[in-house]
């Protein structure tokens, strides 16, 4: 498997064109910037769910109790 920095100088040695194809398909690829959220929406929403626990309103899972709960979400 290639590396990163192998990946990266084969696609400099191609021709521009490609190069510009190849962003171009590589952006098309990408997600809306809207799906994305930024990382002030992630902070508030971590800080929105630390406050839920603190308060009791919400009680964390084990690791083992998420898991089993993936599991049977899965049979369903």
């Amino acid at each position: 498997m290639s590396t990163m920095a192998e990946i990266e100088r084969t696609i400099l040695a191609l021709p521009v064109e490609q190069r510009v194809r190849l962003a171009e398909t590589l952006l098309d690829s990408l997600p809306p910037l809207s799906e994305i959220g930024s990382q002030a929406d992630e902070l508030a929403e971590v800080e929105r769910r630390e406050r839920e626990i603190e308060s009791g309103h919400v009680q964390p899972l084990s690791e083992t109790e998420f898991w089993k709960q993936v599991e049977a979400n899965r049979k369903r």
